[in-house]
């Protein structure tokens, strides 16, 4: 696939954006850098795209950040922005309430490198996903404006439609103080943690997700640990939570060069067994991995434009132990909820998959699942459904792939069934798009 050339701050007349950022059912904020600091507005039009619904000012300033609210759950608008006489606009969508089918992509480490990190975002943007969760070092150094300028030139159509829950990275702090004042500065997070935007909570449909700050040395990990302990808990006591995620930048498993962090495995994933977490994403080793480890899920997705990182020559066991697939190349994940069917896909950056893990109980709409009867409890972690195959790389390495059979559905079979399932609410899905 052909690379198409980044287009400049001048040709755009914003240096960066619009982007958007922290969604709700009823909210959205969208964010721009101008070059001076210049007024301007925001506009939300109606379906065609021709008539103003609703105009929002923005005061002079270089980052601007505003807040549009009184919207409808599951709904797509449109806007435009207006600064110092130029314009850009795109689409949105609303968070729908719980129980509404929804998606999101995950990947993380583009760093520098902008040949390859818009290789995979110019995929990704087929997706149309909901949000984005990013697992970290968007930059290569936190401190440099210049390589925060390349990376939302390499993400301008992308995050001008799609919301993007960042992680912090250890390549995006910045300072002998590891601060991370850049980040905070172009993002704009739910500020619900004793370290706000650092760390982070938000809730969309059915699911709690818990962005945290995985850098041992820049945050005392105590009163974090406390915090998610906090958050656990309350996701738990909330009838409409039937999912939780969480997101970071170092994985608590990895078979590649830096290895799982023993920290977090100490501190964190008792946490994530006590309060059965749905999943966890992580970066920071430049590969797709999954994993499994006392019924918990884990990602590494940190193949998103960085230089790719081989397995290491001599992996810990309990790494070892976790994890089922390696592969060494750029990719994405998507993820699928559907009530309590889950189903990650790992695409690479030219399209073709490495593999699909689904696992949980199919929900029953009438509508989409007439006839169909399903039985058997959903498979534990450890057990699920994966479908993938080895084949050699360039390395002449064989990448590692899973087939599990168990709880009554072969490997083909339940990783069949979530295809036919998320099929058959292919309509519910088109009407909240």
């Amino acid at each position: 696939m052909a690379v198409p050339a980044l287009a400049s701050a001048s040709e755009h007349g914003f240096r960066k954006g619009p982007y958007l950022q922290n969604v709700s059912e009823r909210s959205i904020t969208i964010m721009w850098q101008s070059d001076d600091r210049a007024s301007g507005q925001v506009r939300l039009l109606d379906k065609s795209g021709t008539q103003v619904v609703r105009t929002i000012a923005s005061e002079p300033d270089e980052i601007h950040e505003v807040v549009i609210d009184k919207l409808e759950p599951g709904h797509r608008y449109r806007y435009d922005v207006e600064s110092a006489g130029d314009t850009e606009g795109g689409e949105f969508a609303t968070a729908p309430e719980a129980g509404a089918p929804f998606s999101f992509v995950v990947f993380g480490d583009t760093r520098e490198y902008e040949s390859s990190h818009l290789r995979v975002v110019e995929r990704v943007r087929r997706e149309v996903p909901d949000f984005i969760l990013a697992t970290g070092d968007m930059v290569n150094k936190g401190a440099i404006e210049a390589q925060w300028q390349t990376f939302f030139e390499v993400e301008r159509d992308l995050l001008r439609e799609n919301v993007m829950y960042p992680s912090l990275g250890n390549h995006d702090r910045q300072g002998a103080g590891r601060t991370a004042d850049s980040y905070r500065k172009y993002f704009s997070l739910p500020e619900n943690s004793p370290d706000p935007e650092r760390y982070y909570a938000f809730t969309y449909a059915n699911s709690r997700f818990l962005i945290l700050d995985s850098n041992a040395y820049a945050f005392a990990l105590t009163d974090q640990t406390a915090w998610i302990e906090q958050q656990l808990q309350e996701a738990n006591l909330d009838p409409k939570i039937e999912h939780i995620f969480v997101s970071m930048h170092h994985p608590p498993f990895s078979i590649s060069l830096h290895g799982g962090r023993t920290e977090l495995r100490d501190a964190w994933t008792p946490l994530f067994e006590k309060y059965g977490v749905t999943a966890v994403f992580s970066g920071h080793d430049h590969c797709y991995e999954r994993a499994a480890h006392n019924g918990i899920h884990y990602f590494v997705s940190g193949g998103g434009g960085a230089p790719l990182y081989p397995r290491a020559r001599k992996p810990s066991k309990i790494d070892t132990e976790a994890v089922k697939y390696f592969e060494r190349t750029n990719h994405y994940l998507r993820v699928m909820v559907t009530g309590d069917l889950i189903e990650v896909t790992a695409i690479r950056a030219d399209g073709s998959i490495m593999e699909t893990t689904t696992w949980g109980a199919a929900p029953r709409p009438r509508e989409a699942l007439a006839g169909l009867q399903v039985g058997g409890p959903p498979a534990p972690a450890d057990d699920a459904a994966a479908v993938g195959h080895g084949t050699a790389d360039q390395d002449g390495e064989i990448r590692e792939a899973t087939a599990a059979a168990h709880g009554g559905f072969g490997t083909l079979g339940f990783a069949g069934l979530g295809m036919a399932l998320l099929g058959g609410l292919a309509l519910i899905w088109s009407l909240r798009r």
